[in-house]
């Protein structure tokens, strides 16, 4: 017997850096427990077509398991809603469904009312991102990379990047971390892995300062080519 808890995930909260974390640390932990791979679709309200819906979320191969997220969850159709609910144990036995809102939806009186919402509540592992979250620094992006995790790393740049307002502190930001990467991985005992990631990090560098690349764009595409998700 499926465990909703185990299948449908409600996450909230007006960051949307730390929304996007959380669905990252889901679907590792979803990989963990047995999954070799997920196919993910995203889903958004003004875009969702009914039939199309139904065809994606019904009709596939039972072979392939797949997340499902719902993007602003406040906005989604009656009939949207009434689908979902209808035909839950059905989607739920070869899904995972990630709802996802900005801001506390469970606390605003008309959605508590709604009945859909009222199942998220009941029936889903609901996740918050944090009112008061304390600052972030270079020692939590090299912790993250100590721990080979891509998503909390993504985050943590994020978050250094809000904290610098104009141009010239923000191409300052790149360059002291490509600064830190460079340190982490000249670190590592494997000459292979240290003479990848180097030169990897030698063209971000050279493309930050001779091409005009954007540093931070060049830090997240290592990120993604060389962590862990």
């Amino acid at each position: 017997m499926v465990v909703l808890k185990d299948r449908i995930f409600f996450v909230s909260g007006s960051d949307f850096e730390g929304r996007k974390l959380i669905i990252e640390n889901i679907k590792k932990k979803t990989l963990a427990i047995g999954q070799t791979s997920l196919n993910v679709l995203n889903f958004y309200p003004k875009e969702i077509n009914i039939k199309d819906l139904q065809e994606k979320v019904l009709l596939s191969s039972f072979d392939e398991k797949r997340m499902l997220i719902f993007k602003d969850v406040y906005n989604l159709s009656k009939e949207v809603k009434d689908f979902l609910c209808n035909n839950l144990d059905k989607i739920v036995s070869n899904n995972y469904i990630v709802f996802e809102a900005e801001g506390d939806v469970l606390k605003n009186k008309k959605m508590s009312a709604d009945k859909f919402f009222n199942f998220i509540a009941n029936s889903a592992r609901c996740y918050k991102t944090s009112l008061s979250e304390p600052a972030l620094s270079f020692e939590d992006f090299k912790k993250s990379i100590r721990q080979n995790n891509a998503a909390q790393a993504m985050y943590v740049l994020a978050k250094l990047y809000q904290e610098k307002s104009s141009d010239s502190e923000k191409k300052a930001l790149g360059l002291q971390l490509i600064g830190v990467l460079v340190s982490e991985f000249s670190c590592l005992k494997d000459d292979v892995s240290r003479k990848k990631y180097f030169n990897y990090l030698w063209k971000a560098d050279r493309a930050i300062k001779e091409r005009g690349f954007d540093p931070r764009f060049a830090i997240e595409l290592f990120l993604s080519r060389n962590l862990a998700g």
